[in-house]
């Protein structure tokens, strides 16, 4: 039993009204431009051309075919066109038209999937123990010595013309780093070193100290 579709899924992808066979769900879209998309294929042997509805800068329409072999073609603004991005072959008479092959289409088997029960996992992978207090008691490990000094953290410079920084080091690239805290500091202050090319830009966050 099929329900009418939302008036939503009409306007954006032009699924055809109307449709009760069983087939492939299948996506047929252009993008290459053009005031009115229309398509025609050999899925009712070139009867029908049925427009395609604007979605965005493409043109799209969504069909439902059976299994098998297709030649399509596009018509824009009145000429006869093929997307050369997708399949495509020339018939008897020279005409360009794209291939669309179902063949090879698998129907998902919905039952199939609701039915899966996932196996246990081992009990060997539950032999951690919890954490106890002797655990949380113990210092935190250091912090290895290349992540110390971050652009946020290097000794300040008094001079009137301030030295260029030294290139940051790989591995703080794409982390974020704070700014060691001083007692009575108002702010605290997060960054992230990015590269590009031989180029780096580092943001840095500022946000007031709650007392």
């Amino acid at each position: 039993m099929h329900g009418s579709s939302p008036s939503w899924m009409q306007s954006a992808i032009g699924y055809e009204d109307g449709c009760t066979e069983k087939g492939i769900p299948t996506m047929i879209t252009w993008g290459y431009g053009g005031k009115e998309v229309a398509v025609e294929g050999s899925w009712d042997n070139w009867k029908t051309r049925i427009p395609l509805q604007r979605c965005g800068k493409d043109f799209t329409i969504m069909k439902v075919l059976p299994s098998g072999v297709y030649q399509y073609r596009f018509i824009v603004n009145g000429q006869w066109r093929y997307a050369p991005d997708l399949p495509w072959a020339q018939d008897g008479t020279g005409n360009a038209n794209n291939i669309l092959d179902l063949q090879d289409y698998v129907p998902e088997d919905i039952k199939s999937i609701s039915s899966f029960e996932p196996p246990l996992s081992p009990e060997s992978s539950y032999s951690n123990l919890p954490l106890g207090a002797e655990d949380f008691a113990k210092e935190p490990p250091l912090v290895p010595p290349h992540l110390q000094l971050p652009l946020l953290n290097l000794p300040a410079s008094h001079m009137e013309i301030p030295p260029p920084l030294s290139r940051p080091k790989h591995v703080i690239l794409n982390h974020l780093y704070i700014q060691k805290v001083k007692n009575g500091q108002p702010v605290v202050a997060l960054g992230s070193t990015h590269r590009f090319r031989a180029k780096y830009v580092t943001v840095v966050l500022y946000k007031p100290v709650q007392r």
